[in-house]
């Protein structure tokens, strides 16, 4: 086992041709697989639900960002907007605040094990300015848990969000060179799995750690949102596994996984 660290990555022109190559008309990867130079530097920032996150959450604390009681005297009003629910403004960090829309932020006290590799650590609210002649004049546009993900690298960008975990039929021990995986598409698709659209996008090997980056590339068309399958992919390795722990690299801190169910 090395000592060293490795890192393979998908750059956006790599993901591009392979895209255009491996799509055919029902728009799967041919060859999902595709490995470049890494990233350069950390994500400049996280996303929760899509929308931005300062990286201050995860260099310092989220107590260390403005709190909710201190938005300004006219985004007040947002926390009694239409179909926000009641909060304790003291336990909800600001994340963005603008004349158009103010987003909060909170940790979980526990982390939600949902399923399938997808394990939120964070709840955010979004409510949005509906325009001072509207009635109401706030309007919640979202809500709901998220796990902090990478933000705009080209890399995590250029593919669709998935939650991932050990396939628990294929565990791997210490001489074990392949990492065998079950990845859940968060995107709609019908119900139906992933094959051959299942994308490493980064892997980065190290004494201590595997970290895996992986999406799923988008599938067109029109789709309805019922739970997706969990969809097997493997991940071959540079050495054997030995006492390194893998983790989820697509989420800030990187989450260790553990058998799917």
């Amino acid at each position: 086992m090395r000592s060293g660290v490795r890192t393979r990555g998908l750059v956006a022109a790599a993901a591009t041709a392979a895209l255009a190559a491996g799509c055919g008309a029902g728009g799967e990867l041919s060859s999902p697989r595709v490995t470049g130079g890494p990233a350069e530097g950390p994500a400049e920032e996280l996303t929760c639900n899509g929308e931005p996150i300062p990286y201050d959450v995860v260099e310092s604390s989220i107590e260390d960002l403005p709190a909710a009681e201190d938005l300004g005297v006219e985004n007040r009003a947002a926390l009694d907007g239409a179909e926000v629910p009641p909060i304790d403004p003291s336990e909800w960090a600001i994340v963005t605040e603008s004349p158009e829309r103010v987003a909060l932020l909170r940790e979980l006290d526990v982390p939600e094990d949902l399923g399938g590799g997808d394990v939120p650590t964070h709840e955010l609210l979004a409510i949005d300015h509906a325009g001072e002649a509207a009635d109401p004049e706030w309007v919640l546009r979202s809500a709901g848990t998220c796990a902090l993900s990478l933000g705009p690298r080209e890399l995590i960008e250029s593919f669709g969000a998935a939650g991932i975990a050990l396939d628990p039929d294929h565990p791997a021990g210490a001489a074990a060179t392949e990492i065998h995986l079950l990845v859940t598409e968060r995107a709609c698709n019908s119900g139906e799995d992933a094959e051959g659209r299942v994308v490493l996008a980064e892997l980065t090997e190290s004494s201590d750690v595997v970290d895996l980056v992986v999406g799923v590339a988008p599938r067109g068309g029109n789709h309805t949102c019922p739970s997706n399958p969990a969809t097997p992919f493997v991940v071959e390795l540079d050495a054997p596994l030995g006492d390194r722990v893998v983790r989820d690299g697509a989420v800030v801190p990187p989450r260790e996984l553990v058998p799917a169910g």
